[in-house]
């Protein structure tokens, strides 16, 4: 697949770029994580991509959508380019994880930046932009350093392919789920009765995935009330900034109606027009790369670690329905076959039972069914039918089974590791924070301490 050329795309006027919002620059727990981790823990550069400059295209509010250059580095071989990049827009990114989770059902794929957010700004504001364009930023990096995650072949049209093409795959592969074209139409409804009755309560999980399940139940409304309450105490920055935003003017009037006091209240409302500027940047930074965004994506972890989890399930019962679709259909042949071992025998008995002529109507249907001369051939397909879904189902199952260990393993490792530098930075933040507006405080200090008194009002 070639490589997007948006210089010639159509000789269309390149779009206006997106100036995003001043910040801080990010903490390094999520978006600028140095590189892809590796199995062994080893720091790979084999495929590294980034996420930037964001452009607005269409004025309509219903048309209109934001896309972002992703620009590829890579020593793989199966890609055509070692530098190279697209632009695309977030459904492209939404269609790419369910291609994963389809491919790879035994794998947590990292969540997408959801749209929700504290900060209840326009979805084309440069705040909003910023903390999505960190999200996928971040998502697109877990997924490279995924060891199977990163050689899926949607991986690469994802990031190689031209607008159109990809496009044109995301049409074709727009087919149901895996289960549904598995079962459909494979079996008769008499066979699906038959395997209803026959299913058995499910044996007990082993211990190590019913510690999974466990702990999967527990920590998604755990991680998620976590980020709820962090979202309040961020919600605080917000109000206190609205507040120190009307603050600060009043006391500007304040100054023009005293005079020997113009000097301090114009020192005191500029200082707490900073302070309110500190107060912003701790939201804005926060849901772009600090501890609201990091209990944002491990609430998203924790739902992708259920999803995993319900694919075991939903693969053990399709394999146990396989298999009662085989047991019906082994047992439709051997009465088929004991039915012709039988003809065989009775020989002209057989021959005179079939009927001497054709019959029209119910009849001729009855005839039809009572003596097909391809109902052979028809048991044998459904028999054959019955052993490859029962092979699929099997592999699907046995497949999941093997990688949910060690993706549990990888995502406690990545937890830990997550919010240990997350806490540590968020940490080091606060306090700079805390530096930030006790500088300005103290900077008002000498100011106010040069305000004459009237005699006889000094404190006692």
């Amino acid at each position: 697949l070639g490589i997007l050329d948006c210089s010639a795309a159509g000789g269309r006027k390149t779009p206006p770029k997106i100036s995003p919002a001043p910040m801080a620059a990010p903490a390094s727990a999520l978006a600028e994580h140095p590189a892809p981790i590796t199995p062994e823990g080893l720091s790979s550069s084999e495929l590294r991509i980034s996420v930037s400059d964001p452009e607005r295209h269409g004025t309509s509010a219903v048309n209109a959508f934001v896309d972002y250059k992703l620009h590829t580095t890579t020593d793989l071989p199966r890609f055509g380019a070692r530098d190279f990049f697209v632009r695309r827009r977030y459904r492209d990114f939404v269609w790419l994880r369910e291609r994963l989770c389809h491919a790879h059902p035994g794998c947590i794929v990292p969540p997408l930046p959801t749209s929700d957010s504290l900060l209840k700004d326009d979805r084309f504001s440069a705040s909003f932009i910023q903390r999505r364009q960190a999200g996928l930023q971040l998502f697109l990096r877990r997924v490279a350093g995924h060891e199977r995650l990163r050689e899926s072949g949607d991986l690469q049209t994802f990031l190689e392919a031209k607008v159109w093409q990809l496009q044109t795959v995301k049409n074709a592969t727009g087919a149901g789920g895996w289960l549904s074209s598995l079962l459909d139409g494979s079996v008769a409804e008499a066979s699906l009765k038959h395997i209803q009755n026959t299913f058995s309560p499910k044996v007990p999980d082993e211990e190590a995935i019913e510690r999974m399940r466990k702990f999967g139940a527990s920590y998604a409304p755990v991680v998620a009330a976590a980020a709820a309450k962090h979202h309040a105490a961020v919600r605080a920055h917000a109000d206190i900034a609205a507040d120190l935003k009307q603050l600060s003017p009043a006391l500007d009037m304040l100054a023009q109606s005293e005079t020997e006091l113009s000097l301090p209240l114009t020192h005191f409302a500029a200082a707490l027009d900073s302070i309110k500027e500190l107060h912003l940047a701790r939201v804005h930074s926060e849901h772009v790369s600090g501890l609201s965004a990091l209990l944002g994506f491990n609430t998203g972890m924790a739902a992708a670690l259920n999803e995993v989890l319900a694919n075991r399930d939903t693969a053990l019962d399709a394999y146990q329905r396989g298999a009662a679709a085989l047991d019906a259909a082994t047992k439709e042949r051997n009465r088929w076959r004991e039915q012709q071992r039988r003809d065989t025998v009775g020989g002209a008995d057989a021959a005179a039972a079939a009927p001497a002529t054709v019959r029209g109507g119910m009849l001729g249907r009855l005839d039809e069914l009572l003596h097909d001369p391809n109902k052979g051939s028809k048991v044998e397909a459904r028999h054959k039918e019955a052993e490859a879904e029962l092979a699929a189902s099997k592999q699907r199952w046995e497949a999941i089974s093997s990688s949910i260990h060690s993706e549990v393993d990888r995502f406690h490792r990545q937890t830990n590791a997550d919010f240990s530098r997350g806490l540590r930075e968020h940490i080091s933040e606060q306090l700079a924070f805390q530096a930030a507006q006790q500088a300005q405080w103290g900077s008002l200090l000498s100011i106010v301490q040069g305000i004459e008194t009237v005699p006889g009002t000094e404190p006692s």
